[in-house]
């Protein structure tokens, strides 16, 4: 099975009036499926007035205690507009000015700007762009997840971009650690005291067809995977026709997401799988990783963070 050329979407077109007459301006809708994910690609200029502000909030937070003066010896902006801003800051909570200390500081309502994010999140938005970058080599769909609870949930799947897509979107399934690459992936790197509780979870569960003989084939299976540094699904269970890969994330010895691909398997040669998709992938991974270790507390790289893996002989 070969690549399937899809029809281009249709762009809509609208006249700026801040452009020259005639001239016009690609605008890719918001809310388009295969809308552009790059945040240098947008569909308008930003906003000035919105900028300034998070400049003026963030040099604020940076200082302790700011002042006019020094807000605008570090921004360039105007000591009118910073004192507009701070005003606009005050009014919404997030700035006080602190006449003790003379100056301006945050608020404790700033914290509930990071509420809703988490460093799980993290791996997902460094992950993205390379996700991205892999579908649009190699064609095929890519899958981010990360562990909740007894399960891995799908955080994020290039699918909408992909033209071998097999499904809309595979966006909150939990794939389950027993049979699927990306659940094997994470059971095989995570910690020893987590792969115990995690697999005991597994053994206590009702009508979970998992005795000790089985258990035991588990675990070894297990041990080739952390030798191979990727796993497979189990081809007994569904989706049918497909074959899946699934690698760890790794971070500071920790696993903190996993990915997949997903693809026909009727549509790559077995000898060809490794070339085409599998080494892809674990390059994916290894960038992935290098950019976590990168943003850390821990910048500079030795050859140690890099993971050689057996060569496996298909």
């Amino acid at each position: 099975m070969g690549g399937i050329d899809l029809p281009a979407e249709p762009e809509s077109i609208e006249t700026e009036p801040h452009l020259p007459a005639g001239e016009k301006r690609k605008h890719c809708r918001t809310n388009s499926r295969r809308g552009q994910t790059d945040p240098s690609d947008r569909s308008y200029p930003p906003v000035e007035a919105v900028c300034r502000a998070i400049r003026i909030l963030r040099e604020v937070n940076l200082q302790g205690i700011a002042t006019i003066n020094s807000l605008h010896a570090e921004t360039g902006i105007p000591r009118p507009t910073i004192v507009r801003m701070l005003e606009t800051l005050i009014h919404e909570d997030c700035v006080v000015r602190d006449n003790m200390c003379g100056g301006y500081r945050v608020t404790a309502h700033v914290a509930e700007l990071s509420s809703g994010y988490s460093g799980i999140q993290r791996v997902i938005e460094v992950a993205r762009p390379l996700a991205i970058g892999l579908t649009r080599e190699i064609k095929w769909p890519i899958g981010l997840g990360v562990l909740d609870g007894d399960a891995i949930e799908i955080q994020y799947w290039t699918g909408t971009i992909s033209p071998l897509a097999h499904t809309n979107t595979v966006l909150g399934i939990r794939p389950d650690l027993l049979t699927t690459a990306m659940g094997r992936a994470y059971l095989a790197f995570c910690g020893d005291d987590e792969r115990e509780r995690l697999i005991a979870r597994m053994r206590g569960e009702p009508g979970r067809e998992f005795d000790s003989e089985r258990e035991k084939v588990f675990r070894s299976m297990l041990d080739i995977v952390r030798r191979q540094g990727f796993a497979t699904r189990d081809p007994r269970v569904g989706p049918e026709r497909m074959t899946t890969y699934g690698v760890p994330l790794m971070e500071n010895g920790k696993v903190e997401a996993v990915m997949s691909v997903s693809f026909f398997t009727s549509a790559i040669p077995h000898y060809e799988i490794r070339k085409k998709v599998l080494n892809r992938l674990i390059e994916a991974r290894h960038d992935i990783e290098h950019a976590l270790s990168f943003m850390s507390t821990q910048p500079e790289l030795d050859e140690d963070s890099r993971r050689s893996y057996e060569e496996v002989s298909f």
